[in-house]
């Protein structure tokens, strides 16, 4: 029944917060004793009373403690990664202040890895346990958006950010350009990982010592064609570590540091604008406003299923900076999109669903789309479809969807 309670969700925006143990320095400097962020539930937390302020509860979907392992965080995710072999668009993406933890959550130390490894090893295990009903190939890319600039990792040496531009096709939305590479196990997805990370945009600030200066875009991309009838499901999984949120004052930022912490906050600013019309349900949603919303237009629109994971320091002096990103995670999860539908072309779309819930030990609920994917507006649930409220959704995957121990084939 686990796939039936995915495709549940219904497309929603799932939000979920974690909380990262005090540093070394923190603790040296008294403030285990005075953390202002408290975890009271497995899904609340509290913001104490400071700076003439009043204290303030927060509600997520799954609040995790300074405790809580990679474990219990992919736990919360996993059951979404069946989604992309069912053809749904997929986004996992972690926001918060610069060094909150976000990098940490996605790609994790060696021998601890985050969201990113435990997600594709659980791709081409669950492709394996479908081989009989299904041929599956996997394509992947590495980008990341610098200064408002699309630069491919995958590809050493100086580039012009300019020639990298996102379009959309028939499949949805794509960078045009982009190197998309083969992948059919855990040594190439590592390879390109490290490939990928070696590139990236990052310097000191004074709130980080390697602070992410762009956002982190790790692509895959899944093909599953049934031996059955042809049919073809098309999934998309972006995995986002985003440039930290920051205030200028308090990242010492100057120069080029200046212009790219300026550029990142216009950029989440501008996620916040697509998050805010979606929540309204407004019929223009401003994916155009930047290339990160326009490349999530068919991961953050209606035909998607998108978790966001705020990390928050429970620091005293980064209390400023946890409550904005725990607003900003708080209308994140008013969101209420319409039913995600699968990306499903040529055949008998029906029995290529009905052959994967059968391969995943459950029974496909939602009608997919006989026509190649494109982007929906955003808008509301229409009229006849209905809508799981949050906490039914919770308490099912509270007791249906945990698991016990992290993927298997995790290189370590």
């Amino acid at each position: 029944m686990l796939r039936l309670q995915v495709l549940e969700l219904k497309g929603n925006i799932r939000v979920l917060c974690r909380v990262r143990p005090l540093l070394e320095k923190e603790r040296t400097a008294g403030g285990e004793g005075h953390m202002p962020v408290k975890v009271t539930s497995e899904e609340a937390l509290r913001v104490a009373a400071m700076d003439n302020k009043a204290e303030k509860d927060f509600e997520f979907d799954r609040v995790l403690a300074p405790d809580e392992g990679q474990d219990k965080l992919y736990d919360e995710v996993s059951a979404l990664i069946t989604s992309v072999l069912d053809g749904f668009n997929v986004a996992i993406m972690a926001y918060g202040q610069t060094g909150s933890g976000k990098t940490f959550t996605m790609e994790g130390p060696e021998g601890n890895p985050g969201v990113n490894l435990r997600a594709l090893a659980d791709l081409f295990k669950l492709a394996e346990e479908r081989s009989a009903q299904f041929t599956t190939s996997f394509t992947a890319s590495v980008l990341e958006i610098y200064n408002e600039q699309i630069y491919d990792l995958l590809v050493s040496g100086a580039q012009d950010g300019d020639k990298l531009d996102v379009k959309q096709g028939p499949d949805g939305m794509y960078v045009s350009g982009l190197k998309v590479e083969d992948v059919h196990n855990m040594g190439d997805v590592t390879s390109m990982i490290g490939r990928g990370k070696s590139n990236r945009s990052t310097f000191a600030t004074n709130m980080n010592e390697h602070s992410s200066r762009s956002h982190l875009v790790l692509s895959v991309y899944v093909t599953c064609v049934s031996k059955m009838n042809g049919s073809t499901l098309r999934g998309k999984l972006h995995l986002i570590d985003l440039a930290g949120s920051e205030r200028l004052s308090r990242t010492g930022a100057q120069g080029d540091r200046l212009k790219e912490a300026q550029a990142i906050n216009k950029s989440l600013s501008a996620l916040g604008d697509v998050i805010q019309a979606l929540q309204q349900r407004n019929a223009h949603i401003p994916y155009r406003n930047s290339k990160l919303t326009r490349l999530l237009e068919d991961s953050l629109g209606g035909n998607s299923k998108c978790v966001m994971i705020v990390n928050v320091s429970p620091a005293v002096e980064n209390v400023s900076e946890t409550k904005c990103s725990l607003e900003f995670a708080s209308r994140a999860r008013k969101v209420e999109l319409g039913r995600a539908r699968a990306n499903v072309t040529s055949g008998d779309f029906t029995s290529a669903l009905s052959s994967s819930a059968s391969a995943n030990g459950g029974s496909a609920s939602v009608t997919p789309s006989p026509a190649p994917s494109r982007p929906m507006s955003g808008r509301g649930t229409p009229a006849g479809e209905s809508s799981m409220s949050r906490v039914a959704s919770r308490e099912t995957m509270n007791s249906q969807m945990r698991r016990s121990s992290g993927p298997t084939g995790i290189l370590r």
